[in-house]
């Protein structure tokens, strides 16, 4: 009995000075070690690294000659592709923006290669035809479900899968039977009646000088919380995020955490680290509101925990897990010894 009671006197002046080093309210503000280890860069123009695509990017894809196959948000999928028109899916995940416009224009380039699309007519499209020496019988026609067309004087006339060459070379035969000079002229994509359903009448630019590919939104910025919080986690960053609000999407703090030394690590230049010691314990109470500094994206938050808590995290794995002596309560609370229920 005399050995416990002398243990836990013991005890409890060794751990006096660890429990009066606990934070007291005071705030200790904001302590900043930026890059400790910076080197200068080396010689010569620094390179930076370009931006890659992420799955859960938001992608715009647009065609300055070709605004019909404009898409102003895509998202970069799970499986790193994206889908545009025409074309279909086309992998976008880990491309630069220049790479992804090349690998566009390359897809875009073989599926007209391929199906000769906007090259020749076919049903349903649009296009005029204007006679140069008689006006008078210019028309504009469209292609029917059977690929034919059908024109005064000529009546059904066959037109898919001709060229725009091609259908005027026709059309110019076959009026000279009626007509001296039967010169005409095949337009495409003139007329306010020939959009937006007939993207194939007009030619597409797919060369990647005519393909814009803009990152809309990133889907890969994140604040990384973590400590004496709810819920560690990784919290979106859209743009602006201070510290507690970060804390706060984490569930907010637990009883042990200890807000006036919270740290925020992150890289900075030539992927040195930078370290960030703030006091939020004041702008909780209305002061230096300052000190609830906005996040980068690619932080990490770490709450630590208070001087209490850590000494009594430390009774309860050397001491109540190990002794043979049941505790109750935190640090100074009555101790028993659980062979003979007697209180110290």
């Amino acid at each position: 009995m005399k050995t416990y009671r002398l243990f836990s006197l013991v005890l409890v002046l060794l751990l006096l000075p660890l429990w009066g080093c606990a934070p007291g309210g005071k705030g200790t503000g904001v302590k900043e070690v930026a890059f400790p280890e910076m080197k200068p860069p080396p010689p010569g123009p620094i390179k930076a690294e370009p931006y890659r695509v992420m799955k859960g990017d938001t992608l715009s894809v647009t065609f300055p000659n070709n605004t019909e196959l404009n898409i102003t948000s895509v998202l970069v999928r799970t499986d790193g592709k994206i889908s545009l028109n025409l074309i279909g899916d086309v992998p976008a995940y880990g491309l630069t923006v220049p790479e992804l416009q090349e690998a566009v224009s390359k897809k875009y380039k073989g599926f007209i290669a391929k199906t000769k699309y906007s090259k020749v007519f076919k049903g349903g499209d649009y296009f005029d035809l204007r006679f140069i020496y008689n006006p008078e019988m210019n028309i504009g026609v469209r292609i029917g479900a059977d690929g034919n067309i059908n024109l005064p004087m000529l009546g059904v006339v066959p037109a898919s899968g001709k060229t725009v060459e091609e259908m005027r070379e026709c059309l110019i035969k076959l009026y000279s039977k009626y007509i001296v000079k039967p010169d005409v002229a095949v337009l495409i994509g003139v007329s306010p009646n020939a959009s937006p359903m007939d993207i194939a009448t007009k030619k597409i630019h797919d060369d990647k000088d005519y393909i814009t590919v803009a990152v809309v939104k990133s889907g890969g910025q994140w604040v990384f919380v973590g400590g004496e919080v709810g819920l560690a986690r990784a919290v979106p960053y859209d743009g602006h995020l201070t510290v507690l609000q970060a804390i706060f999407a984490a569930g907010g703090t637990k009883e042990t955490a200890d807000l006036s030394r919270v740290v925020v690590l992150r890289k900075g230049p030539f992927e040195q680290a930078e370290f960030i010691q703030t006091d939020l314990m004041s702008p909780t109470k209305g002061e230096a509101l300052k000190n609830d500094i906005p996040l980068k994206a690619g932080d990490l938050v770490l709450v630590p925990m208070s001087g209490i808590a850590k000494v009594n995290l430390w009774v309860k794995q050397y001491i109540r897990d190990v002794l043979p002596v049941q505790t109750q309560g935190t640090v100074g609370a009555y101790w028993t010894s659980q062979f003979t229920g007697n209180i110290f």
